[in-house]
């Protein structure tokens, strides 16, 4: 049975020095063999501790579409809306609201077209970064 010491602290959310260091050695364990696993083993000689891999690629792919998507959709509201107040203001109901969604929408594809391309090729100031590279060109 055991102590009353250790079923206080346990009660209070306190562990003490040797489960926290054994807890931390299988907690190391498992995150190197699930990095093992995966085939991204990043040991690093000083410390022997597992680095976790940088997901900057995957957060760039994320935030491009994010961006992309939001773009998209304001530029149909904005044109939308410019649109829907200049009938209201004229009372021409549907025609500067139909030509300025077109508009909207036309530009929200431009951009998400140029913000494409940047992507593919890269900034057109050299100083603002590496360009992405092309899968194609690896043939």
């Amino acid at each position: 049975m055991p102590s009353p010491d250790k079923d206080d602290a346990i009660t209070r959310g306190q562990i003490s020095p040797q489960d926290r260091a054994e807890l931390r050695g299988r907690t190391d364990e498992l995150d190197r063999r699930l990095q093992q696993a995966r085939g991204e083993d990043h040991t690093t000689p000083e410390t022997g501790r597992q680095e976790p891999k940088a997901t900057q690629t995957t957060n760039k792919g994320l935030g491009g579409s994010l961006r992309s998507s939001t773009e998209m959709i304001a530029g149909v509201l904005v044109g939308s809306g410019i649109g829907w107040a200049i009938d209201k203001v004229f009372g021409t109901w549907p025609a500067f609201f139909i030509v300025f969604f077109l508009l909207g929408s036309a530009a929200g594809m431009l951009n998400v077209v140029r913000e494409g391309l940047k992507m593919k090729t890269g900034p057109s100031d050299p100083k603002k970064g590496p360009s992405v590279p092309d899968d194609e060109d690896d043939n």
